[in-house]
């Protein structure tokens, strides 16, 4: 019955996003995003937890019995926050004809059971309104007072991780130039990215991962490695 459930809900975003932006690949697009955005929050939300326990140690403020809570906290915002980016990369380079359309899809896609979507609405809002650098430093102080490990996190991690949202919606509506693009970017913020001997520092089909290097969000020596 679950996986009926899921398949029915696929299938209306899918009709939805048809509905507006007429493309025989609907379904893909929808998939690849979805999975993009699915891999690019579980490494972000490892590299400020799991990462930063492991080479830091844990964080003494945090305290155990509102940890589920803080951590679900974290991957909200860290959702919230890649759903604005992926919205001004799909508008600004015209994958989508309408922006705002564009934003409510998406953050009901990914985040329509949250219970609080008025204020998710808000948040994305305000984040809309900014510059690229004034959301990126908006995300980071809050994420860092959502969670206070990740002010422990390489700084780099905060430049990288828009520009993977943005590859990640290149990715998903085919459009293998502006990824290319992004990836460029990365890499001046940091150049080793393109030593990786598995990887090269390509970029990865939307859900894929590096096993050597993390990509597409580089693991915990590779953001500290500044040569």
């Amino acid at each position: 019955m679950a996986q009926q459930n899921d398949k029915a809900r696929r299938q209306k975003f899918v009709e939805e996003f048809s509905a507006h932006q007429p493309r025989s690949d609907a379904g893909a697009v929808v998939d690849s995003l979805c999975t993009g955005l699915t891999t690019l929050q579980n490494l972000l939300f490892t590299r400020v937890h799991e990462d930063v326990e492991r080479n830091v140690g844990q964080d003494s403020m945090v305290i155990p019995y509102s940890v589920l809570k803080i951590l679900t906290k974290t991957r909200l915002e860290i959702d919230v926050y890649q759903i604005a980016v992926s919205a001004v990369e799909a508008g600004s380079r015209q994958y989508v004809s309408d922006r705002a359309w564009y934003v409510d899809w998406l953050r009901r896609l990914r985040l329509e059971s949250e219970p609080d979507a008025e204020l998710v609405a808000r948040h994305l809002a305000q984040y809309l309104e900014l510059s690229a650098e004034n959301r990126r430093s908006a995300f980071s102080r809050v994420l860092e007072k959502t969670f206070p490990e990740a002010t422990h996190a390489p700084l780099v991690l905060y430049r990288l991780f828009p520009l993977g949202a943005g590859i990640v919606t290149a990715i998903a509506f085919g459009d293998a130039a502006a990824a290319t693009e992004l990836r460029e970017q990365q890499i001046s913020w940091l150049p080793s990215i393109g030593d990786c001997q598995a990887c090269h520092g390509k970029v990865l089909k939307n859900g894929e991962q590096c096993s050597k290097c993390g990509n597409p969000l580089w693991n915990y020596s590779w953001l500290n490695d500044t040569t």
